[in-house]
């Protein structure tokens, strides 16, 4: 019988002196994610679970592929949001079953990179041809002054272009 929701759930009631161990898998729709980021399979998690007087203490990690492009080359990627230090406590639990679906799908958003990357030497996509740079080399001669080109000389910002920095 199929779930209405997709949910974690800690039964409390289960949990021994020690720990209660808390593993599966669960559908990537609890992650809610939009854009150009999309599940790649399905949310895995190893959790175990103990009570600390009436406190509901879960410590664990949680895994699971995204399918997205590479922010330089533009390329797909297949790559993994890892939560490896996962620590939920929830105070007071009065409740048999505790929903932790929220705090599983926090804990793998807050491993989202601003940018993903198909590696960290990816030199991307040349500015002037959009060739993958990667792949071959550019012929078309505009590389790195591409950018001074596309400012115009009255432009207050044109004065950085003679910047010297140390770098």
């Amino acid at each position: 019988m199929e779930r209405e929701h997709a949910m974690i759930l800690v039964n409390t009631s289960h949990i021994t002196e020690t720990f209660l161990p808390v593993e599966g898998t669960e559908s990537p729709e609890i992650l809610e994610l939009t854009g150009d980021v999309t599940p790649a399979g399905e949310i895995r998690y190893k959790l175990s679970a103990s009570m600390a007087g009436q406190d509901l203490v879960v410590r664990g990690e949680a895994s699971v592929p995204v399918k997205t492009e590479c922010a330089r080359c533009l390329r797909e990627i297949v790559c993994t949001l890892h939560a490896g230090e996962i620590c939920i406590v929830r105070e007071n639990v009065p409740e048999r079953e505790v929903d932790i679906t929220s705090d599983i799908r926090e804990e793998l958003l807050l491993t989202m990179p601003a940018r993903f990357l198909c590696s960290e030497e990816c030199k991307g996509l040349c500015p002037g041809c959009g060739a993958d740079l990667n792949v071959k080399k550019c012929t078309c001669g505009k590389k790195k002054t591409a950018r001074k080109e596309s400012v115009p000389e009255n432009s207050p910002w044109a004065v950085l272009d003679q910047l010297k920095t140390d770098r």
